[in-house]
């Protein structure tokens, strides 16, 4: 009798395992059967990598494959597409299909309101309530500020090549500086960034996005199940929960009337205050919840802060490493009243720097979208299933020599001499969905790089690594340690 159940165990044990192979692989062949190239699925894991960069990964698949293919994470497939009239279609024409951004399992308290995590009716409040924060009249408010930012940096620049052969930290100096900038534009708040004492407050911004290899893995092959029972979400909820705890008491001593600024946060106040004392703004339609406050002073705080410093980080070094290119920058800046708003909006040479940097060494690496209804691939017969994750390959597309002639060439000509076809430099996203800080990020960036350019000479030292290693795992682009030699400008 026992002989006879142990052997139905069995027999049942074999049929489970054999059942869930032929699963896993019908799950894993549906790219194939379509006739969409791409690269070989590991069994239950899909196209999961850690061997390399991201970097890496998008330029080998999308050089191998073309602009077209198919990947799968885990079980579940994945369309990369990097064809700009295709984008065009996906981004713009047929953004009602696409309306989703990045899929997300699960989302932790704060990261439920980002406006990077919204779609559809709730999204679009959002954006037109955020929207006005980015005017020309706020932004030369705000830029009043900036300058305050840049003078404080100014000093720390001083001190530092007061020493013999300072050695200058791109990534840890424009941390600390866009800490400071974006604190006081978000909340007319200061902290002393360039003390030692407020390092806590700098690891958690650098915390929040800091890959976390165990996370990304099981976000990437489990079933989606899995992360939300798990609760695991993209961002360190440790540093999302202490971002939350600094702005609080800011927004409730801001309620009280005490103060009231021209900054992001009091634009967030008001469209509460506004919305309870029965102004037109179509009823509770544009209100926002305490909840939604906090989410969107957070996501600027970090969005602002990230991207900015990556930018400025890698401006840095192709600088130093493009002496002549450094020169000619210094030449334009050097001219030039760059503490005036107009003037710096009409410097063309640093334009195309700041462009080309985006360009060769995109702080945003990809982009995502997420269809709500099953779709047709235009001039395919590609079917893109609804909730299918498409991936815009942004580094790929920037190192294409069909987009950019000589792609791994760091030279800001490019940009001066006409501008790049349509959908392929997209540094800020595309179509509806684009960064909403996109003016913020570059009249910062401007600033920062024409007063550090006019004032100081970049170069490699013996500490410059002759090959830069990216972090693995980061869907931003950071190097593991990049050092530079700095001196003042005679």
């Amino acid at each position: 009798m026992f002989d006879f159940l142990n052997q139905w165990v069995v027999v049942g044990i074999i049929s489970a395992i054999s059942w869930l192979f032929f699963y896993i692989k019908q799950k894993q062949s549906y790219w194939e059967k379509q006739g969409v190239k791409g690269p070989k699925p590991l069994f239950l894991l899909g196209n999961v990598g850690f061997s390399k960069p991201i970097t890496d990964n998008l330029i080998d698949n999308y050089t191998k494959y073309g602009k077209v293919y198919g990947t799968y994470q885990g079980t579940n497939p994945h369309l990369v597409v990097g064809e700009p009239e295709l984008l065009r279609q996906i981004c713009v024409k047929d953004f009602h299909i696409f309306p989703q951004g990045f899929e997300q399992n699960y989302l932790g308290p704060v990261e439920r309101n980002f406006l990077t995590a919204l779609y559809g009716e709730k999204w679009k409040r959002m954006r037109s309530t955020l929207s006005p924060t980015f005017t020309t009249g706020k932004m030369k408010k705000m830029f009043d500020l900036i300058k305050i930012c840049n003078q404080e940096a100014q000093k720390e620049l001083v001190k530092l090549t007061s020493s013999k052969d300072p050695d200058f930290d791109p990534k840890y100096f424009w941390g600390r500086y866009n800490l400071d900038v974006i604190t006081k534009c978000c909340f007319a708040t200061s902290f002393d960034v360039y003390n030692s004492s407020d390092d806590e407050i700098l690891r958690h911004f650098v915390e929040v996005f800091e890959p976390n290899k165990l996370k990304i893995f099981i976000l990437l092959t489990a079933p989606k199940w899995v992360s939300r029972m798990m609760k695991i979400s993209g961002s360190s909820t440790e540093s999302l929960d202490y971002l939350k705890q600094l702005t609080l008491p800011i927004i409730e001593q801001r309620k009280k009337g005490n103060f009231k600024g021209n900054d992001f946060l009091q634009l967030l106040i008001d469209a509460e205050v506004v919305s309870k004392e029965g102004e037109e703004l179509k009823g509770e339609a544009k209100k926002l919840s305490p909840d939604e406050i906090v989410s969107s002073a957070v996501i600027f705080l970090i969005a602002g802060y990230e991207t900015t410093s990556t930018l400025l980080t890698w401006a840095c070094y192709r600088l130093a490493t493009n002496p002549d290119i450094q020169e000619k920058l210094y030449q334009e800046v050097s001219q030039a009243n760059i503490e005036d708003y107009e003037v710096l909006q009409d410097l063309p040479y640093l334009d195309a720097v700041i462009s080309e940097t985006l360009r060769i060494d995109s702080p945003i690496l990809l982009f995502q979208r997420v269809p709500h209804s099953d779709y047709i691939l235009p001039g395919t017969d590609i079917k893109i299933q609804k909730g299918t994750v498409v991936t815009i390959p942004v580094y790929a597309m920037h190192h294409d020599p069909e987009n950019y002639p000589e792609p791994e060439v760091f030279d800001p000509n490019r940009f001066l001499e006409g501008s790049p076809k349509p959908f392929t430099f997209l540094p800020f996203g595309a179509g509806p969905r684009t960064c909403i800080g996109m003016r913020f990020a570059l009249i910062n960036a401007k600033l920062s790089l024409a007063s550090l350019v006019r004032n100081y000479q970049l170069f490699p030292n013996d500490k410059t690594p002759s090959k830069i290693e990216h972090v693995i795992g980061a869907v931003i682009k950071t190097a593991k340690t990049l050092t530079l030699g700095i001196k003042p400008r005679c």
